[in-house]
């Protein structure tokens, strides 16, 4: 009997995972650890060197607006591989920077990259190739990050304080060079179609599945629903609070005594619990659904903000890494997750394109915010307040919009 061969949708899965541990792991889950010791070298405020993240949450906004039409059938790998290429050149390009507005120009264009290489393009991939536990092969994929920042804080953590910060971003696009640039080039197929496979299901791969055609609703029809709309104001709301609260997570560690040494490896502990995080919550949306598995997130950001309210103490910093976990991951597991089951497949990439835009717009806002609170106030704790505050009225509103498993898509 012909032994049945692994399906190749995994190895998808896990190029997908090693995308995001270096491309985002590295390009945005290390950004917070450069804020203090180029403010410090530059003679900068807190506020304008945290605008260097909020421009590549720009960079990423503009060209979420444009995916839909960015990511035709037949080219997503072709983009995905000359957005690595620029990532890699643009990052590298960090480490010459004599003022902020280079930085700005770098940070910018890392921010379209990105877009264009990790989660949008992983999460439209591995619909392609899933019809079956699309949550579990997400938070898979998605896992890659929380890993990627993991080792990639505690590195760049020992790596600033013995060649500083300029060697450290040369160093660290070394890694995305030799790591992400290969899983890109040579292991991502577009479909199951291209290696003569079906989607997984269930029942098993090896199955002809039976071709359906995708169900839901049309962009211009999801436009002309109020449901659409909220959820548009939900995502701004919830990508301020979550951006500006993950990226002071270092600097106000530092500020409330902790070092360096202590953040950085702080950071690679939230994210670990994170990269387990976000298999989790790809278990929650598969078992019970939309409603469900987005506001378990949304709590989770709260007791994240609650606990760096109170962070001088052991409890509070269990708090944060439980909330970093399943509240820091909106963009990468939450919204792609979600959206599908309230509007279906039928247009989906140009219905996420959007949401994932606002979400970069909350990252534009948020750390600017949360740098704004700080140079008026001397601490982060005031923006917190105002973030949790906010984060509960999504979840009261996101509960009552968002369907139940028995009647979403």
């Amino acid at each position: 009997m012909e032994k049945k061969k692994p399906f190749y949708g995994w190895v998808i899965v896990a190029a997908g995972c090693v995308i995001m541990a270096t491309a985002m792991g590295i390009a945005s889950n290390c950004n917070s650890l450069f804020i203090r010791p180029v403010a410090e070298e530059l003679g900068l405020s807190r506020q304008s060197v945290s605008m260097m993240l909020s421009m590549m949450s720009f960079g990423s906004m503009a060209a979420s607006f444009f995916a839909g039409r960015i990511f035709s059938e037949t080219n997503i790998v072709k983009v995905m591989r000359a957005a690595i290429v620029v990532m890699v050149v643009a990052y590298f390009s960090n480490s010459f920077a004599r003022d902020i507005r280079m930085l700005y120009a770098t940070h910018l264009i890392n921010g379209v990259a990105m877009c264009l290489v990790t989660v949008l393009p992983v999460t439209f991939l591995i619909n392609n190739w899933f019809r079956d536990k699309v949550g579990y092969a997400m938070g898979l994929a998605s896992m890659g990050s929380g890993i990627g920042g993991a080792l990639f804080n505690s590195l760049a953590g020992q790596l600033m304080t013995r060649i500083g910060w300029r060697m450290t971003y040369r160093v660290l696009a070394g890694f995305i060079l030799v790591i992400a640039v290969p899983c890109v080039f040579f292991l991502l197929k577009l479909k199951p179609s291209d290696m003569g496979l079906e989607p997984y299901t269930e029942e098993g791969h090896a199955e002809a599945a039976v071709q359906t055609e995708a169900t839901g609703y049309t962009y211009a029809e999801a436009k002309k629903m109020p449901q659409f709309w909220i959820i548009c104001v939900m995502a701004v709301l919830i990508g301020t609070c979550m951006n500006g609260m993950y990226t002071s997570i270092s600097p106000h560690l530092q500020d409330s005594g902790y070092s360096l040494s202590f953040s950085a490896n702080f950071m690679s502990v939230c994210m670990l619990a994170l990269a387990a995080g976000k298999i989790a919550l790809g278990k929650i949306f598969d078992k019970a659904g939309a409603r469900i598995g987005f506001c378990w997130a949304c709590f989770s950001l709260v007791l994240a903000m609650a606990g760096l309210i109170f962070c001088r103490t052991a409890p509070a910093l269990i708090l944060i890494v439980i909330g970093v976990a399943f509240g820091c991951i909106f963009g990468a597991v939450v919204f792609p997750l979600s959206i599908p089951l309230v509007f279906g497949k039928k247009d989906y990439r140009a219905i996420m394109g959007p949401y994932s835009a606002l979400i970069s717009l909350g990252g534009v806002i948020g750390p600017v915010l949360a740098g704004r609170f700080y140079d008026m106030m001397g601490s982060y704790n005031l923006f917190y307040i105002a973030a949790l505050v906010a984060t509960a009225l999504v979840i009261a509103v996101m509960f009552r919009i968002l369907p139940d498993k028995a009647h979403q898509f």
